[in-house]
């Protein structure tokens, strides 16, 4: 998407408000943290014709809804500075984000530990980043709760490279995990890396993250992952796919590791909602959402059939499971864009 400021903000308006009648905050505050996520740069004097590869569409904002037993959370996700084309200077106002979101979401403790991975996954000069032609990395920050994400694109180098330097960064983080090596072993001749990460609000409860693709068709048993062994898995990509034959790019997997007790924490699976994978009206997402909502005994979802008709569309939907069996909806949501 080639754009500019405005025409973005009008584009994320209607998620915007949405955002805003779920959240605590107040709407200023829900609508400042949008912005300061966004990073959207006012100079005029900028290389513009950037884009974003974080809704298929080219919007560069997602609200998520997680659903557990305790409740709800939600928070925004966001693709900074997607304006600008030139990939050095669209990372250097994202990288100024990312200094100001420390201060904001109060997780100047993990600030060392997400230094340390952009130091070990970026090029050491940062006067050429070719590799990152729609951004560097993406960040999340909810309006209702300390903590944040930072996700980099993690593809760099090729499949093989990128996978060596993930488990490096692995034992770097986790030098007495002992699940590092077989995880790698077992995933990365079928996948290939999307992106890596970190979650949280301090050192006790930081996770490092992998998001992948497979390359080849797997059974879940095959992925070799604990937590994904539980039947609540297979019914649930029965419930949204069903037996509809989807390309293995319209299906997301990640895990994510808790540094503090390196160990294998949890893992989800998220499924694209764009048509060619799940095509589902707004009521037939409505009536999706209740029923794996009840499956899984987790709060329901405060979604209306008006909101997906008129504001927002689903961008993504998935199950996680963590290491205790505890589960969570993931519902991410996108503005609705109408053809004028």
């Amino acid at each position: 998407m080639n754009t500019t400021k405005d025409s973005i903000l009008s584009n994320v308006a209607k998620l915007s408000s949405y955002a805003s009648t779920l959240s605590l905050a107040s709407a200023k505050q829900v609508l400042d943290l949008r912005d300061e996520l966004l990073a959207l740069p006012a100079e005029t004097n900028l290389q513009l014709g950037g884009r974003s590869g974080l809704n298929i569409d080219g919007t560069p904002l997602q609200y998520c809804i997680s659903s557990s037993s305790e409740g709800l959370h939600n928070r925004f996700i966001s693709d900074p500075s997607c304006i600008i084309g030139s990939p050095e200077e669209r990372f250097e106002y994202s990288y100024q984000a990312l200094q100001k979101l420390y201060v904001t979401t109060q997780t100047e403790e993990i600030k060392e530990i997400c230094e340390g991975m952009l130091d070990f996954h970026l090029p050491v000069s940062k006067e050429n980043m070719e590799d990152y032609p729609d951004g560097v990395f993406w960040l999340g920050a909810s309006p209702d709760s300390k903590g944040m994400a930072v996700y980099i694109d993690g593809r760099r180098g090729g499949k093989e490279e990128s996978w060596e330097r993930f488990r490096a960064w692995l034992h770097h983080l986790m030098p007495d995990n002992t699940e590092v090596d077989d995880f790698v072993k077992t995933l990365s001749p079928y996948a290939n890396i999307m992106s890596i990460g970190l979650e949280g609000s301090s050192l006790k409860n930081l996770r490092a993250k992998i998001y992948f693709r497979l390359t080849h068709k797997l059974s879940i048993d095959d992925l070799k992952i604990p937590v994904l062994l539980n039947e609540s898995v297979s019914n649930f990509l029965n419930d949204v796919i069903g037996d509809k034959d989807v390309n293995l790019a319209g299906v997301v997997f990640n895990v994510g590791f808790h540094i503090a007790s390196s160990k294998l924490f949890d893992a989800k699976i998220d499924v694209c909602a764009c048509p060619s994978y799940v095509e589902l009206n707004p009521s037939e997402w409505i009536v999706l959402l209740d029923k794996t909502a009840s499956k899984n005994n987790v709060t329901k979802f405060p979604l209306k059939e008006e909101v997906l008709e008129n504001d927002c569309s689903v961008s993504y939907y998935g199950l996680g499971i963590d290491i205790m069996g505890n589960k969570r909806l993931n519902l991410y949501l996108k503005n609705k864009i109408t053809a004028n």
